[in-house]
């Protein structure tokens, strides 16, 4: 009983994970070069202007 519980929590913590790393992955793809230059851009105006 005590085998079945410690691999039911082990599965749903690595599937957690796998699901964070994917997901983190394709945020990041969404992201141009356009709409970083641009993020670039406005931290400059804002931080050193």
């Amino acid at each position: 009983m005590v085998m079945n519980h410690e691999i039911i929590i082990f599965t749903s913590i690595f599937a957690l994970l796998i699901g964070s790393i994917v997901f983190s992955i394709l945020k990041k793809r969404k992201r141009s070069a356009k709409s970083i230059y641009k993020l670039i851009d406005d931290l400059e105006k804002k931080y050193i202007y």
